[in-house]
C-alpha cells in the first residue's frame, strides 16, 4: 500500500512508520503460511502402457501349425511328422514314436493308420504304420507279425542234402596265393612285399620299423654309420645343441635352394 498526498500535487515517499507497518504485516503472513498443515494426499499418475511391453505386442500370435500332417493311408518314410500336438491327444502305436514336444513321427516306411486299441487302453487313440495298404490295426493277439524287412516269419524247411556234402561237391576253398599268381614281391631295396587283404603289395609295419636298424647294422659291419652323431650321450646338452644347430643350418640351405630354383623359373 502506498500513501500519496494530493494536497501538494506531488507524490511523496512513504514514511518510516508506514514501512514498519507493512513489514510487520508481511512477517505475520509468512508465519501463518508456515503454520499451515502439510498436504497428506498427493495426486498419482498411472502409466499409459502396461508393464514389460505387453500392450505393444500383438494380441493374437501366429499359428503353431498343429494338427495332422499325414492322413490315413498316406505313405511315409522313417522320420516323417505325422501329427503335431500340444499334449497327448494321440499316442504312438505300431512303428511310430513320440518326440519331446509330443509330435508323433514315423519309425518305419509304410502307410499311416489312425485306430483305437481297447486291449491296450479303453480310451486312448493311436497312430500306427502298416507295411501293406490293405492291412489294419490293431492286429489280432496271436496273428503272424509282419516284419520290418517286408517278410513274413515261417519255418525253414529241412535241407534235402547235408551241408557237408554240399561243400564237398563245391571242392576246397582256394587260398589267396592260389587266386593270385604272385603273392610276394621284392622292392628296389630288397624288402619283402606281401599281398595284403586290400589287394596291395606293401611291407608289414614291424618290418618298416626294423628297416632303419637293419641298415645301421649293415653300415657298422663296413665301419660306417648312418647317424649324424654316432655316439649319443644322454643329458649331453652340448651334443643336443650341435644337433639342433646342424638341423637349422640344413633347413636354411634347403630353403635357399628352393628360392633359387623358383627365381630361375
Amino acid at each position: 500500500m502506498v500513501l500519496i498526498a494530493h494536497h501538494t500535487g506531488l507524490a511523496k515517499a512513504p514514511s518510516m512508520a508506514t514501512l514498519a507497518i507493512l513489514s510487520s504485516a508481511l512477517k505475520d503472513l509468512r508465519i501463518s503460511q508456515q503454520s499451515l498443515p502439510a498436504i497428506s494426499h498427493m495426486s498419482k499418475r498411472n502409466a499409459s502402457h502396461q508393464a514389460q511391453g505387453r500392450a505393444n505386442k500383438a494380441k493374437d500370435g501366429p499359428g503353431k501349425r498343429l494338427g495332422a500332417k499325414k492322413t490315413g493311408g498316406e505313405y511315409v518314410v522313417p522320420g516323417n511328422i505325422i501329427f503335431k500336438q500340444r499334449g497327448t491327444l494321440w499316442f504312438p502305436g505300431d512303428n511310430c514314436f513320440m518326440g519331446r514336444d509330443h509330435t508323433i513321427h514315423a519309425g518305419a516306411p509304410g502307410y499311416v493308420t489312425y485306430y483305437k486299441d481297447p486291449a491296450r487302453h479303453p480310451d486312448r487313440k493311436y497312430i500306427g504304420i502298416v507295411f501293406e495298404k490293405g492291412h489294419s490295426l490293431p492286429q489280432p493277439a496271436h496273428a503272424v507279425r509282419r516284419r520290418k524287412l517286408g517278410m513274413l516269419a515261417y519255418q525253414t524247411p529241412p535241407p534235402t542234402q547235408p551241408i557237408d556234402q554240399v561243400f564237398d561237391a563245391l571242392g576246397p576253398t582256394p587260398s589267396i596265393s592260389q587266386l593270385s599268381p604272385v603273392a610276394v614281391k621284392k622292392n628296389s631295396r630288397g624288402s619283402t612285399l606281401a599281398l595284403r587283404p586290400g589287394y596291395q603289395y606293401r611291407q608289414a609295419n614291424w618290418e618298416i620299423g626294423r628297416e632303419a636298424e637293419k641298415r645301421e647294422a649293415a653300415m657298422q659291419e663296413q665301419g660306417k654309420t648312418t647317424r649324424m652323431f654316432p655316439v649319443f650321450k644322454p643329458k649331453n646338452r652340448f651334443a643336443a645343441w650341435r644337433k639342433s644347430a646342424a638341423r637349422i643350418s640344413k633347413n636354411a640351405e634347403t630353403r635357399a635352394r628352393n628360392r633359387m630354383g623358383k627365381a630361375k623359373k
